[in-house]
């Protein structure tokens, strides 16, 4: 591979590799020397001997440990397919469930280190919730227990997917919930259990009300 810095684009020439490694040759200035002309003049002398008596100087084995630290590993991907909220309105301090449906939508599994935490917002008390390993192109669900917050209003939480040093995965998710008092959920469950039909509600609100004059 060519050297950019310290990134890497494009194949290193095996024929070029291939010749070197036939070479045998024992001076180690020279091995070096091998080294950096297959991964570019960047490569500081002390890096090439370092790697090469790691590996008993054997060149292909030095470079390809020299990749393997040098190059980024791959961030494993993750997108929100749908939330699914289980109660539209509670009461101040109430447990709820949220749930989400995600997939992976990258080209590398997940590792059983990834779990879902509170990264924002409203706090809802949520517990770390941890993910099984996922293939890519699967789907699957996650459930976290929440608390409402004390107080009557509509609050929202964010949430992220992490791997194990706390780097974010994929999409940001997010629940969003309004807390009534008890009064006001006892009042909305009454006027709900009335049998009164929408239709005579719309009825009376378009009768126009007349002003209470003496003529």
């Amino acid at each position: 591979m060519d050297v950019d810095g310290s990134a890497f684009s494009g194949e290193i020439d095996q024929n070029l590799l291939l010749q070197f490694s036939c070479m045998n040759t024992t001076d180690r200035d020279e091995i070096i020397n091998q080294m950096q002309r297959l991964l570019g003049p960047t490569l500081s002398n002390n890096t090439a001997s370092f790697f090469l008596d790691m590996t008993n100087w054997n060149l292909q084995e030095a470079i390809c440990c020299y990749l393997d630290y040098s190059l980024p590993p791959k961030t494993p991907s993750m997108s929100l397919k749908e939330t699914q909220t289980q109660e539209s309105a509670v009461t101040p301090g109430t447990c709820f469930e949220q749930c989400w449906s995600i997939a992976n939508t990258g080209t590398e599994g997940w590792p059983g280190s990834c779990r879902l935490v509170q990264a924002g917002g409203e706090c809802f008390s949520a517990t770390p919730v941890y993910v099984p390993p996922l293939l890519p192109g699967h789907s699957t669900t996650i459930s976290m227990k929440l608390v409402a917050p004390t107080k009557p209003g509509s609050f929202r939480g964010y949430f992220h997917l992490v791997n194990d040093k706390n780097e974010q995965i994929g999409d940001t998710l997010w629940v969003e919930i309004k807390v009534e008092s008890e009064e006001t959920m006892a009042l909305v469950d009454q006027l709900a259990a009335l049998p009164i039909s929408s239709s005579i509600l719309e009825e009376q609100a378009q009768v126009p009300q007349q002003d209470d004059q003496m003529c």
